[in-house]
């Protein structure tokens, strides 16, 4: 599958830019016409990304379907394209902003070589993106880990953008004390055993 390169000036934002606003903007002008908008929200701090998914149904008004890849990324493929084809059949007349949640699960699998570190997009990484391109509206995935976002993915989005921590070490502190105390979260990228493991 071919995937349209669109222009850079998206492709590298993190939220607390004043380029967020002409994004938004952007998303404003895609939602009344013809044609997707796909945006890859990149992070762990979600405080900002709910703030910034806020915004943008704010200004599009359009309300927001959450879907969650855990329920349509299977072991087996051809479940992986049904799951997606019901996703995209249900919210195809909703003109709604598709929010993609764990974003990480449906992100490309690594090759075989053991100490690879390039991601190559899945066969359902792809069909995914079709479907996209064929959506009449905003989608957005939210992907946690940086690395995660293959190059494939990446080509595709008409906009990336970034939620670092916040720069106040109390937040931080904070942010990493419920993280890690709570939810056992972990910041680094690990390399699947096999292909097709969660990465």
């Amino acid at each position: 599958m071919d995937i349209a390169t669109p222009a850079e000036k998206y492709q590298n934002l993190t939220y607390k830019d004043d380029t967020f606003e002409d994004v938004v903007e952007a998303l404003v002008q895609s939602s009344n016409e013809s044609g997707h908008h796909l945006s890859l929200f990149l992070g762990v701090y979600l405080s900002d990304k709910k703030k910034a998914l806020e915004k943008i149904s704010n200004a599009t008004g359009l309300s927001v379907e959450h879907v969650d890849f855990n329920d349509v990324v299977s072991k087996s493929e051809d479940e992986t394209f049904k799951n997606i084809d019901e996703v995209f059949e249900k919210y195809q007349s909703s003109h709604s902003i598709l929010y993609f949640k764990n974003g990480d699960k449906l992100c490309g699998a690594y090759t075989g070589f053991t100490h690879s570190r390039v991601k190559y997009a899945t066969p359902q990484e792809r069909y995914f993106l079709k479907k996209v391109q064929e959506y009449e509206g905003v989608v957005i995935v939210d992907i946690t880990q940086y690395t995660a976002a293959d190059k494939t993915l990446r080509r595709a989005a008409k906009s990336v953008i970034s939620f670092p921590l916040p720069d106040s070490t109390m937040k931080r502190f904070f942010w990493h004390l419920k993280n890690y105390t709570l939810h056992g979260f972990e910041l680094r990228s690990k390399r699947p055993e096999a292909y097709g493991e969660a990465s």
